[in-house]
């Protein structure tokens, strides 16, 4: 089976595990290239045109020579409706790929031709504007229809995560869904231990987080988690300098007691404190269609709640910028579509120049730092 026909079958399970993403996917039949996938797609379609919501029986029995590739699907359907979103995604880039390479072939075919400039270019704005309108959802919000949602799940959902800094909640309320922020410190002011702390407490919260590290191993986290959950010392736990046994001296009233902590044992007890709900990817080489590939594998499993990035001027882009302004803006950018996408909260450090240090105190920032960090707010 190939990759494609194996997309197309993932999506089609997904229809009918997950029915309520049909009405926000905008499928059509000319994404599927498998005529098995095509009929199945078919009978889906007519159904929810008699406003028949299908399962995999009534599909089935609809299809009974195709009753076991029907059932495939459904094994084959993705763990969440998000994951259900991303296949969809990639079919379209696939159709859309195919769609383009077929038009540039039909345009020079006409071209040696001699067909007219103006016919030549409504039959490419013709096919453009199809390629076009298949990656976007076209889909519209009526203000009466969101009200009846918003109503219906008032009072159930929370609208912040919140932070593990209560002072930050007081001004920021905690993570919102949908938001990009950005952390912004110095080389060496603390930005990764910052939001790997604040990763780690929404994943011991119950949250689903990944954890994005760019210029760090993965050990190294797992040893800033370790000694902020047992309350040693990096440096003890990286150089494994845990044998030694440590006093730690207490009043109980006017007695002066002294007792000893195994810093060893501490550690290998704080395993039974960590949970499996935060997801580290530590990779040199990082751009934003890999992080929403992470994420879209990351779902299978189960939604994930936030996304962390450690930082974005490390990121890379698929596409070539001119300079690294342009670059950390439209990484930004895609982080922010991610978010809205996604409806959950995508955090990033920034790293701020040093350079406005060694101007003196009565120096200002210039236009470029300004400009770099507006962009990366963007």
């Amino acid at each position: 089976m190939s990759e494609r026909v194996l997309l197309e079958r993932s999506i089609l399970g997904g229809v009918l595990v997950f029915p309520k993403v049909w009405d926000v996917l905008a499928l059509s039949e000319r994404l599927f290239d498998d005529a098995i996938c095509r009929k199945i797609f078919e009978v889906i379609a007519s159904f929810r045109a008699r406003d028949v919501v299908p399962d995999v029986l009534l599909v089935s029995s609809s299809l009974p020579k195709l009753s076991a590739q029907v059932f495939e699907c459904q094994a084959l359907a993705p763990a969440s409706p998000e994951s259900v979103g991303w296949h969809v995604d990639q079919l379209k880039a696939i159709w859309a790929r195919q769609s383009l390479r077929e038009t540039a072939s039909e345009v020079l075919l006409l071209a040696d031709n001699d067909k007219p400039v103006g016919e030549l270019t409504g039959f490419i704005e013709g096919r453009l504007e199809s390629v076009v309108a298949s990656q976007s959802g076209l889909e519209i919000v009526y203000p009466g229809e969101f009200m009846q949602q918003y109503l219906q799940v008032m009072g159930t959902r929370v609208p912040f995560s919140p932070t593990c800094w209560r002072p930050l909640n007081a001004l920021i309320g905690g993570w919102r869904d949908s938001a990009f922020y950005v952390v912004a410190g110095r080389p060496g002011m603390g930005k990764t231990i910052v939001l790997l702390q604040a990763a780690y407490e929404l994943a011991q919260s119950g949250k689903h987080v990944l954890y994005f590290s760019l210029e760090m191993p993965a050990v190294q986290l797992q040893h800033r988690i370790l000694a902020q959950v047992c309350g040693i010392a990096y440096d003890r736990i990286a150089n494994d300098d845990l044998d030694v046994e440590v006093d730690i001296a207490s009043f109980a009233g006017s007695d002066f007691r002294s007792s000893a902590r195994d810093l060893r044992k501490e550690v290998w007890a704080a395993e039974a404190r960590l949970t499996n709900n935060l997801g580290l990817v530590c990779e040199g080489l990082m751009t934003p269609a890999k992080i929403r590939a992470y994420v879209a594998n990351a779902s299978k499993r189960r939604r994930v709640d936030a996304v962390f990035v450690d930082y974005n001027g490390l990121m890379e882009d698929d596409l070539v910028h001119k300079s690294k302004i342009d670059k950390i803006g439209s990484v930004s950018q895609q982080f922010k579509r991610l978010a809205l996408t996604l409806d959950i909260p995508v955090v990033s450090a920034a790293q701020l120049n040093r350079e406005v240090e060694s101007r003196g105190r009565e120096s200002k920032p210039q236009l470029l730092l300004l400009l770099l960090l507006l962009l990366s707010l963007l």
